[in-house]
């Protein structure tokens, strides 16, 4: 088994968001994943807030799902999965 980190993307799941520090806890687990990209919020100052309260670098704190696949998609080392966290009905959407 690799010992490099999977590379994880979040959808939902801010500060203050009960489902997403389950989550969150749930991928250091195993130690595993790398939090490294979010869409944290559909409120920007709450996803920017919660990106730094998580470490997560600014310029990967993004404002939608669809921003973040786009980005993402085009780094190098960009992400290999993502936890969606959204609230239920959301899901399919995302």
């Amino acid at each position: 088994m690799s010992s490099e980190k999977i590379r994880l993307g979040i959808v939902g799941g801010g500060i203050g968001a009960f489902v997403g520090s389950i989550h969150r806890i749930a991928a250091r687990l195993d130690d595993r994943y790398e939090l490294l990209a979010g869409a944290l919020s559909s409120e920007p100052k709450r996803a920017a807030d919660s990106a730094a309260e998580l470490g997560i670098d600014p310029r990967r704190s993004y404002a939608s799902f669809e921003e973040m696949a786009k980005k993402e998609g085009k780094l190098k080392h960009g992400i290999e999965a993502v936890a969606i966290v959204t609230p239920n009905h959301l899901h399919c959407a995302v």
